[in-house]
Formats: structure tokens, sequence, C-alpha cells
């Protein structure tokens, strides 16, 4: 039709693959977004829905002496996490432990990895900290000296909302080969073993010893072999006198450690085979006894000393024999006027010996347990006598006598 502009249109099919290119499209006439159905919602439903554990790291907290902190504060109002879809606080995950400002783990006795567990009763949460002894779980306690430490837990969310104080690290898993914490400090421990307190890790793989360890034992056992053969070669020479200090003296001869060696096992041998010579001076007493019995004097010969220690010594033990059997066999005698009231008699002369105490009272035999008792010391020896409840008495002015025979107890 003349003069009529024909509208043709195209189907969205008809247009052939690369064909629509970007001057197609007029960036000041953009498509209007109502036009556009990206299904926003499927989307964010999806992101909801996958769960995601992250991080929140708390810093500088003191530990010093405890086995245990108060992190209620640091984890705030979140909800605890029941299961693998509930969002909210991980109790079931371990709570990694490092020294402040750093990525060094924490170490017990034998380097095992200190570490945390998160527990919460009655809106109060507890960071506690564990290590492995003798492979089983133990509470750990910090030293009074210990450094403050930096502390992450874990939390569960979602794709579509991660808390802005989440660590999210890329790549975050076991990878095979890795070097784990613990190996980590057996390696601090071992380079301080070799360099001391002051030995670092250098990380850039090159040796800091300009001799090697094992190269070091090496020269070490060398150097001790040919020590020894030295000191043998100098023990086998003359030269050995001088290590033992071997010197000019009257008491031996020889300047070689055989020879004098030689010449003190003849000497010994000589002793215990007889000999008229004695030890210097053995036969001369320099100075008296503590308690005078021996004095100072000079013998011809040990054994006339020994005979005199032997004879004063045979008459004073005669003489404390003598001393004891008198004790044992000698029977003393008390006598007492009674002056009224007496229930009781301490003996004056002695202690007596058991079963040989006689009383009697007024010329009267008394018999033991049933007309006294013996007074006795705490080493069990007869000290007087006890006739309570019966007592000594003075009638028409005359008293009682009382009349006590027994033999000494030594």
């Amino acid at each position: 039709m003349a003069g009529t502009r024909g509208i043709a249109r195209l189907r969205g099919e008809q247009f052939h693959n690369k064909i629509m290119r970007n001057n197609h499209f007029d960036s000041a006439n953009k498509i209007s977004e109502t036009y556009l159905d990206i299904k926003f919602h499927n989307h964010r439903e999806i992101l909801e829905d996958t769960k995601i554990d992250v991080f929140v790291q708390a810093n500088n907290k003191e530990v010093k002496g405890v086995s245990q902190i108060d992190v209620t504060a640091d984890v705030g109002a979140r909800s605890i996490s029941t299961g693998v879809d509930v969002e909210g606080v991980v109790l079931t995950e371990k709570v990694q432990l490092r020294l402040t400002g750093s990525d060094t783990p924490i170490g017990d006795a034998d380097s095992d990895v200190v570490y945390g567990r998160l527990e919460e009763a009655g809106g109060v949460f507890t960071l506690t900290f564990f290590s492995i002894e003798n492979g089983a779980e133990q509470l750990y306690t910090f030293d009074k000296k210990a450094e403050n430490i930096d502390y992450r837990f874990v939390i569960r969310t979602n794709l579509s909302v991660i808390p802005v104080d989440a660590i999210v690290k890329g790549g975050a898993c076991f990878v095979e080969g890795a070097t784990d914490a613990r190996a980590y400090m057996n390696l601090v421990q071992l380079m301080k073993d070799i360099y001391g307190k002051g030995g670092t890790l250098d990380n850039d793989g090159n040796a800091n010893l300009a001799t090697s360890i094992v190269q070091q034992i090496a020269d070490e056992d060398s150097a001790r072999q040919n020590a020894d053969k030295a000191i043998r070669d100098d023990f086998a020479a003359t030269t050995g006198a001088s290590l033992v200090g071997v010197v000019s003296d009257p008491n031996y001869t020889g300047l070689t450690v055989q020879t004098v060696l030689t010449d003190l096992a003849k000497r010994i041998k000589t002793v215990e085979h007889g000999s008229d010579k004695e030890v210097v001076d053995a036969h001369i007493r320099d100075v008296a006894s503590k308690n005078g019995l021996f004095p100072k004097a000079n013998f011809t010969s040990l054994k006339e000393r020994l005979v005199e220690i032997e004879n004063k010594t045979d008459i004073r033990t005669k003489e404390l024999d003598d001393r004891i059997l008198l004790l044992e066999t000698e029977e003393e005698e008390e006598f007492y006027e009674a002056k009224g009231g007496e229930t009781s008699y301490s003996l004056t002369k002695g202690m007596a010996k058991d079963k040989s105490v006689l009383v009697a009272i007024n010329g009267q035999i008394q018999v033991p347990t049933i007309n006294f008792e013996c007074k006795r010391d705490a080493s069990n020896r007869i000290i007087g006598i006890d006739f309570a409840p019966d007592v000594l008495k003075v009638t028409d002015g005359i008293p009682d006598l009382l009349y006590i025979r027994y033999k000494k107890s030594v």
C-alpha cells in the first residue's frame, strides 16, 4: 500500500546466534526491569537455604592462672545451633586459640595444642580450655604468667546474611600433607632444642648452622677417639705421672703410674704377711683421750699401745660389772612415821625392782593389789606405793610406822 509504513514483528527464535550485538541496544532507552523476571525470591531462598560455618574472633583475653573465662559479652545475643540446618553459635566445634596478635598456636607441657570449647548455661557462655593427655581430653589451666590470647568460635549462618564480624577464609579445609598446629609446635620445640631459647624459624629453607648437626656429631666422635688414644698413650709413658699427680714421696718410689702401683702393692703385701715395720706414728698417742682415761704417751710399738688399751678397758669393765651386780642384788630399806592422813608414799633411795617390794605397817605385812598398789614412772619402774582409800594414822599420839624393803632397779 503506497504511503503506508509497514511494521514487522520478529520473534526471538527468528534471530540467529551472534546476530544481536551492543549496537542493537540503546543505552538511553533501557529495557524496563518490569519486563525482566530474574526470580529474585527463588535466588534468595537458595542463599538462605545454603548454610555456612564462619569464624567470629575475639582478641586480647586475659587467661592468667585460669581454666575457663566468661565470654557472654563476646557471643552476644546469638542463639545456639542445634543442628546442621539451624543457625546460631556452634557448641560442638573446638575453639581455636592463638597468642594475641599472632598466628602462633598455644601448646601445653608436652607440646599438645591447647584449644577451647564453648559451653552455655542459663544464657551464660563459658570458654573452657582443654588439651590432649595420654590420648584423652583433659582440662587445661594456664600458667599464672601466661600471655593474653585471641580466640575464634564458629557460628552457623546462611549465604544471604553473613555477620559483619565473621571471618570467611577460602580453602579453609584439611589438605593432605599440610602441617597441622601440633606439628608446628613440635617443630618449634625441636628448633629450641638445637639452637636454644634464642633460636628462630626463618622460613627460608636455608641452614642456620655453618656445620650440620650430623657433621658436628661425627667431628666430636672423631675428636673423642683421638683424645682417648692420647690419654692411653700418656698413661703408658712417663707423661702419665703428671696426669695423676705422681710426685716424689718417701712412701712410694717411681715416677710412672705403673711403677708407683707396683711399689704400693708390694708394701701392702708385706704388711698383710707380717713385717717389723709399722704405719708411721701409729704407736704414739699425741694427746690424751677426752675423759682422761688414756693419757698422752709414747709406746715402743703398736702392740704395746693396744695392750695398754685392753688392760685399762678390762679393768673398767670389771668395775662396772661389779657395780651392776651390787645394784641388782643389794636390798634397800626405808622407814616412815606417819603424820596422819597419808594415802601414798614415794621411795627416797631410788627406784624398786619389779616384784621385790615388801611393805609392812606396824609390823603387819601388806599384800600387793589388796592393801596397796605400786606407783610407777613412764618406764614402768616402781617409784612408790599407794594404799588409798586407807590412810596412815596417828592414834593417841602414836603414829603408824611404815616399813618398805626392796631391791633397787638399775
